[in-house]
């Protein structure tokens, strides 16, 4: 399991949650993000992801720390997208969610990340970008 608050590389957007680059995929279970991570890392053709590149947070976890972020957001994260995120993810986290952190360099390998997640009945991919937020599940 990782401390997403400890993963230098994820960053936020005026407090809020924002991990720019990477896919935030939520599970329901644990057997379905355990099946997830090793189809990550099994995919054909050269396109595994590493475990360097895929994160997996408990609910126990990833709970509170995501609370502390929503606290700790700006008055101008409440305007945008990322806090309406971040308020999902903790409702999801109460009910039990997993969730998995997925290093994307590009929209294509979001997909692909995103497409190997519906397989293992992910019910939430969003795709962190510089931009824009975009949910692929």
């Amino acid at each position: 399991m990782s401390d997403i608050t400890a993963v230098p590389q994820v960053p936020t957007s005026f407090g809020a949650f924002k991990p720019v680059g990477w896919l935030m995929v939520g599970l329901p279970a644990q057997a379905l993000a355990n099946q997830l991570v090793a189809a990550l890392q099994g995919a054909p053709n050269g396109e595994a992801w590493p475990s360097s590149e895929v994160l997996h947070f408990a609910p126990s976890e990833t709970l509170e720390q995501l609370e502390a972020m929503a606290e700790n957001a700006g008055a101008m994260a409440g305007f945008g997208y990322e806090i309406t995120l971040l308020r999902r993810y903790i409702k999801l986290s109460k009910e039990g969610y997993r969730w998995l952190l997925v290093k994307v360099s590009s929209v294509e390998r979001a997909a692909a990340a995103a497409a190997i997640a519906r397989s293992c009945d992910a019910t939430l991919a969003v795709h962190y970008r510089r931009l824009t937020v975009e949910e692929l599940l």
